[in-house]
């Protein structure tokens, strides 16, 4: 696998960006100030321009898939971590939880995406809305919302969620109706990502899903993942190089020997260790956004384990 040299032309990046803010070397007496905050494609277009044309050409290279969740568009917004502009530069796809509010600041952030190759998709969460969801009438009219929200907005897919019941026909017929229209509705280049229990999906329809995000990200032992894992492969037949495992941040992970680690790189480990399988996907990495110690430099370090550059 080719090898690019993203790291350092980001540090450029971050060094020309940091450079701007450190113009006053005397404290003086606290007044409000204008601010004009100036991202580091601002500052050094050329700089920024190369740098994401290698983050571009190494998401195009052979490596693991990094995923993520991000709650878009809340109301009210708190901070940077409810933008898409701010996630992690490394992600290959993030899933939108919010889509149905897409907004005019996410419509903003997509040339952002494009620059940085993240593929943004739509998530259809049926999981948490199955009984708002349970006529099938009234999930098809959704579903041709969403697909035309997709296309509107310039998306790169879909995203699924679902809890498997076979005593319940409704949510086999639910599943079927959905994987239906969500793949048929995909251009080129489009993506379908089913998150959760991949026997919510029907055997048959399994190969019209483009990844699966296995539900892992409560699972607290290293056996309990390896049995989930032995069943989303073996017994629910989905390849190895379709199957992402999810991670919260800042949840825990026992390993064989009942020593606790943080998740989110553990499971990166694990990623490599019980497969190699797909990638991982990373769950509620906003939450301390702003604790220079917690969730955003766990993943860095997982990303760097799955993927490391030189």
């Amino acid at each position: 696998m080719k090898r690019i040299n993203i790291i350092g032309l980001l540090g450029c990046c971050l060094l020309t960006f940091s450079a701007g803010l450190m113009s006053c070397s005397d404290w003086t007496d606290a007044e409000p100030i204008g601010q004009n905050v100036e991202r580091p494609q601002g500052q050094n277009p050329a700089l920024w321009a190369k740098y994401t044309a290698a983050l571009r050409e190494y998401k195009q290279s052979e490596h693991f898939l990094i995923y993520a969740r991000l709650h878009n568009s809340p109301e009210p917004a708190t901070s940077e971590k409810d933008f898409m502009r701010c996630l992690p530069d490394s992600l290959d796809f993030v899933s939108l939880t919010n889509a149905d509010n897409f907004s005019k600041y996410d419509a903003e952030d997509m040339s952002v995406m494009r620059e940085k190759g993240i593929k943004v998709l739509y998530q259809v969460d049926y999981a948490g809305r199955s009984e708002e969801l349970s006529d099938a009438t009234k999930l098809g009219a959704y579903l041709e919302q969403v697909i035309a929200a997709v296309a509107a907005n310039g998306l790169d897919g879909y995203s699924f969620t679902g809890i498997p019941n076979a005593s319940v026909p409704a949510r086999a017929e639910a599943a079927a109706l959905i994987v239906s229209k969500l793949s048929a509705a995909k251009t080129d280049g489009q993506v379908l990502v089913f998150e959760g229990n991949p026997l919510f999906v029907a055997d048959a329809d399994r190969a019209k899903v483009d990844y699966f995000v296995l539900d892992t990200e409560t699972t607290t032992n290293a056996t309990e993942l390896k049995l989930q894992v032995e069943n989303a492969t073996g017994y629910a037949a989905v390849p190895a190089e379709k199957l992402l495992l999810a991670a919260a941040a800042s949840a825990p992970l026992n390993d064989e020997e009942g020593v606790e680690h943080v998740a989110i790189t553990e499971m990166a480990e694990r990623v490599v260790s019980l497969g190699p399988l797909c990638g991982l996907a990373a769950y509620d990495i906003d939450n301390d956004y702003y604790d220079v110690e917690r969730n955003y430099p766990l993943l860095s370090d997982a990303i760097q384990l799955l993927n490391p550059s030189k």
